[in-house]
């Protein structure tokens, strides 16, 4: 999982969360079928076999365009054949070829950042390039050089029917914005979620040349800098056009720099808003802050090698049997990409991240769901498909989202599965996002059908519907839930215990695995599929719901 930034401290201290039905206003008009699934239909064995092979080291930690990758990618085609499933990639086979761009930070003599003021004397601290802070191009280019005056511009945050505009009297054409992480607190999660994930779109719609992102300590209460500075020192990744050129939300912007919080700081000396207002504006302390012209100037220059991969999706299908919504696709996905090797300086170290639960989990689950969907078709067809490079960025579902091989075909719901934890007994499930569309009540019933209860996000201040893949077809219009195991019956403590000594480390392995509960999620996961597969009516959003308001779905009348 890409975007799973929890605390642990704050899971602990849920231990004792009890499990409970969500409440739910969602209208019942689209209850499900008959036939949802028995009790512990999932091939156990099946499910470990699929994992021990996905995780094994053979594969390389699986990373997008890799062979190890291609392996992992070529054995969930071959089940998808071997289970009958229709294939439905480019040209008759199972693979959707996604075209990526790669690149990687150099930190060379030539990349660096200077700010100086209006009489050219400079204004930062002496930093170094890679380790206090970072200059990078845009994606897929291998130089940036910009130079720009800079502009306070707080969270960027601006949008219909919101009484704050952090552009309200500031000019950014041909200019460098400096910027906090994240959206006003004001903002309800998922919204601040979304509006933080969107900040760069905001700042090239109104001229912005390029950015300069301040790191504080309110920011190292959820993670270091060296954390997001290993995140930099990694390989990016984003899709290319047809014409080569990379797939691009916020095409302004050519350059960029992130700071560490000392250089931070050092930018604030003598400027409207000092450094300790902006750190109460960024704990809440504050309720607002002005943006203003710093009356500094700073030239960025980033250097990045860059290379071209081809990395597919598997994509493979299960016809409904009514015609008459033949060409209402579900959609159901799992990435199968993990991070690949971390070489290490000691020989004989274990380098290779294998991500047995992350997410070798969601796709083994994924692929049995389809098994027994094969043997047991709902009305509508459901579309099964591993997705890459989630780990760079949701990169193979923003492509599948935007390039959907259904011909003519409707998606009308995502279900999304990444990183299932399945370390201890689980007795409740979470969907995320189901509450927002007509999904909500034949996911409840899913969930019901197998002894499990349906809780409600445990931490909304995550704001996870919108980290997964699942958001790739939500930024489509496209109602989606991302299901998970719960918080109930020690599920707090266990899972904490797993994002803080195992997540995205090399001992994520089979080990840790209870292939039980890979086979209860499974069973839950099937009963979901089918039931919204059999709706009476097509999934919509709730009316007036933000996500379909922002992103134009349709709505309940």
């Amino acid at each position: 999982m890409r975007f799973f930034l929890l605390a642990s401290a704050a899971l602990v201290s849920f231990a004792s969360v009890p499990a409970h039905s969500q409440s739910s206003t969602a209208t019942r008009a689209s209850e499900p079928q008959a036939g949802s699934a028995e009790i512990s239909q999932a091939d156990r064995s099946r499910l470990e076999v699929d994992v021990r092979y996905l995780a094994d080291d053979a594969l390389e930690g699986r990373e997008a365009g890799t062979t190890g990758y291609a392996l992992a990618a070529g054995y969930v085609a071959g089940q998808y054949a071997a289970l009958g499933l229709q294939p439905s990639g480019n040209d008759g086979t199972y693979f959707q070829s996604v075209p990526m761009v790669s690149s990687q930070l150099k930190f060379g003599d030539r990349a660096g950042l200077t700010i100086t003021d209006e009489s050219g004397a400079s204004v930062i601290q002496a930093g170094a390039l890679g380790e206090d802070y970072f200059t990078f191009p845009k994606r897929g280019q291998t130089l940036a050089e910009i130079e720009g005056e800079l502009v306070f511009v707080g969270y960027g945050f601006a949008a219909d029917g919101y009484e704050q505009d952090d552009f309200a009297g500031i000019d950014l054409t041909g200019k460098i914005a400096v910027v906090l992480s994240g959206a006003p607190d004001t903002l309800n999660s998922e919204e601040r979620a979304h509006f933080g994930s969107t900040l760069s779109e905001r700042l090239s719609q109104r001229g912005a040349i390029g950015t300069i992102s301040l790191f504080t300590p309110i920011d190292e209460e959820r993670y270091t800098f060296e954390q997001i500075a290993g995140y930099f020192r990694s390989t990016f990744m984003a899709w290319a056009q047809p014409d080569g050129t990379v797939f691009s939300r916020a095409p302004g912007l050519k350059g960029s720099a992130f700071l560490n919080s000392a250089l931070s700081q050092s930018l604030f000396e003598g400027q409207p808003a000092s450094w300790e207002d902006i750190l109460k504006y960024k704990s809440g302390e504050r309720a607002s802050l002005p943006s203003f012209d710093m009356g500094l100037t700073a030239r960025i220059v980033g250097q990045s090698s860059v290379g071209t991969i081809n990395s597919p999706n598997v994509v493979g299908m299960v016809p409904g049997t009514d015609p008459s919504v033949a060409n209402q696709y579900i959609v159901v996905t799992a990435h199968l990409d993990h991070t690949g090797v971390t070489p290490t300086p000691e020989e004989g170290d274990d380098e290779i991240n294998n991500g047995a639960m992350d997410n070798a989990t969601g796709v083994a689950s994924m692929l049995e769901a389809a098994r027994l969907l094969r043997e047991n078709p709902g009305r509508r067809p459901v579309v099964f498909v591993a997705l890459t490079a989630e780990e760079k960025g949701l990169v193979g579902s923003d492509y599948f989202a935007r390039n959907p091989t259904l011909g003519s075909g409707e998606m009308v719901a995502n279900i999304n599965l990444d990183m299932p934890i399945l370390n201890y007994e689980f007795t409740d499930v979470i969907a995320f996002g189901a509450e927002r569309s007509t999904l909500f009540p034949v996911v409840e019933a899913a969930t019901a059908s197998q002894g499990i209860a349906l809780s409600p996000d445990p931490m909304p201040q995550e704001g996870l519907f919108t980290r997964s893949d699942q958001y790739s077809f939500v930024e489509q219009g496209v109602p989606a839930i991302f299901l998970v195991t719960g918080w109930a019956n020690g599920g707090a403590l266990a899972q904490a215990d797993f994002v803080k000594n195992h997540y995205h480390q090399v001992s994520d392995e089979v080990s840790l695995i209870n292939f039980e509960q890979l086979g209860r999620f499974t069973d839950v996961n099937y009963a979901i599929i089918r039931n919204v597969a059999n709706m009476a009516e097509k999934p919509v959003w709730k009316a007036g719901d933000f996500f379909a308001r922002t992103f134009g779905g349709e709505m309940e009348q």
